[in-house]
């Protein structure tokens, strides 16, 4: 995993709420279902035309999805149903953060090269290929956690980017833009990544 990952900065704030879910008995499951709800809630916020509130409510789904990780390995609690749980929870939480934008009534006259729609498809599709490629690595038996754009940067830049909406209104938008190409590039890195490694993986097994 690259050093420079968000992940690291928040690291102590994930570990420390993680341990008080674990004190007030929260599972991991609950924290992973709410990650998700609280992205489902975001999209909402954002498609009625609230964009801080779905910024804020970015940041917190996460966030939350660290700290189900980080209650999992404190309590001994981590199971393959729970990673399941967690890897199908994030996909669909990834879809849901960028689906507002198609509804955000705001958005409509956004047209930087494509129209806010064509751009939540692109984003849709390069956040499910980032994940969906480092599967198929790991699959392989390598490790793709590479690249600058893992999700907890691309949910920072997204949350970022629309609690900067009251000094710049096009800022939510210039977010998802910019996730986008993020998610694309990094898909790309992991895919001629994986393409050598998986080469040496083999090499060493023969």
């Amino acid at each position: 995993m690259s050093r420079y990952r968000v992940r690291r900065v928040f690291r102590p704030a994930v570990y420390w709420v993680a341990s008080l879910c674990a004190r007030i008995g929260l599972s991991p499951n609950q924290v992973t279902l709410a990650s998700l709800v609280a992205a489902i809630i975001a999209s909402l916020f954002l498609a009625l035309g609230f964009p801080t509130v779905y910024g804020l409510l970015v940041f917190l789904s996460g966030f939350l999805d660290g700290v189900d990780g980080a209650l999992a390995r404190i309590t001994g609690r981590a199971t393959p149903q729970g990673g399941l749980l967690d890897s199908v929870s994030d996909r669909y939480s990834d879809v849901a953060v960028l689906v507002g934008f198609a509804f955000w009534r705001e958005a409509e006259n956004f047209n930087f090269l494509f129209p806010v729609r064509v751009w939540v498809a692109f984003a849709v599709a390069g956040f499910l290929m980032v994940s969906y490629i480092r599967a198929r690595g790991e699959a392989a038996g390598v490790q793709l956690d590479v690249g600058f754009a893992a999700r907890s940067e691309r949910l920072l830049m997204l949350s970022v980017s629309s609690l900067l909406y009251p000094f710049f209104r096009q800022a939510p938008l210039l977010g998802l833009v910019l996730s986008c190409a993020a998610s694309h590039a990094t898909a790309a890195y992991r895919f001629a990544a994986g393409s050598v490694r998986v080469k040496k993986h083999r090499l060493l097994q023969l």
